[in-house]
């Protein structure tokens, strides 16, 4: 069964034909309020990325300081 033009449309959180916005990375179609928590999410995601980059870094520069003693 194809798709239809109105299921195109719909917000991918709530469903409803409502849909504004479209998400560039993951390509799903959201209403005003689902894509501004739909960026939020991917912030948060975004953030715990970065946290665990810098523990990485941090450990790797430790355990690289401690083979050079």
């Amino acid at each position: 069964m194809g798709t239809t033009t109105t299921d195109r449309n719909l917000c991918e959180t709530c469903r409803k034909v409502k849909g504004v916005s479209k998400c560039e990375g993951c390509s799903n179609i959201f209403c005003y309020n689902h894509f501004i928590d739909h960026r939020q999410e991917l912030n948060k995601q975004l953030d715990e990325v970065e946290v665990t980059r810098d523990l990485f870094r941090q450990t790797l520069s430790e355990q690289t300081s401690e083979s050079q003693n």
